[in-house]
């Protein structure tokens, strides 16, 4: 595969997963309405990552790293890698939480689901700017 065309596909790819991530974001900002739609969200978010999220993360993470250049890694382009990797290690590490907190909301466990909440907002405020960061990066380099 010719590298202009990985790079059209790896682009594509981190545009759909930040369009994704963002309508993640604002389902979680309502979650609070009432139980009921806090469990009803846990168990959407679950179905978009499953669905839309990890297949996308892992095309992005498959055409980065065909993509990379070790030779060029230092200044502003080992930064983008960095900060690449990390939204990559944020989406992974945010599976755990995703699934206990789909567990949780099937038992009604309020508490559990809460808890699981945070991890989830926790791991996203490191892996979303990391993302953009990444993505800000890619477009400014040639």
């Amino acid at each position: 595969m010719s590298p202009s065309v990985l790079l059209t596909i790896h682009l594509f790819a981190v545009a759909f997963w930040l369009g994704v991530v963002g309508v993640e974001y604002l389902l979680e900002r309502g979650r609070a309405h009432s139980h009921q739609h806090g469990f009803n969200v846990a168990r959407l978010h679950f179905q978009i990552d499953t669905c839309l999220e990890m297949p996308t993360f892992l095309v992005v993470l498959a055409t980065g790293l065909a993509l990379l250049e070790p030779q060029r890694m230092s200044g502003l382009y080992a930064l983008k890698v960095a900060a690449g990797a990390l939204a990559v290690l944020g989406n992974v590490l945010c599976v755990v939480p995703i699934v206990l907190r789909k567990r949780a909301a099937e038992r009604q466990d309020l508490g559990a689901v809460i808890r699981y909440s945070r991890w989830v907002d926790r791991i996203s405020a490191t892996a979303i700017p990391a993302g953009l960061a990444a993505f800000a990066l890619g477009w400014a380099l040639p």
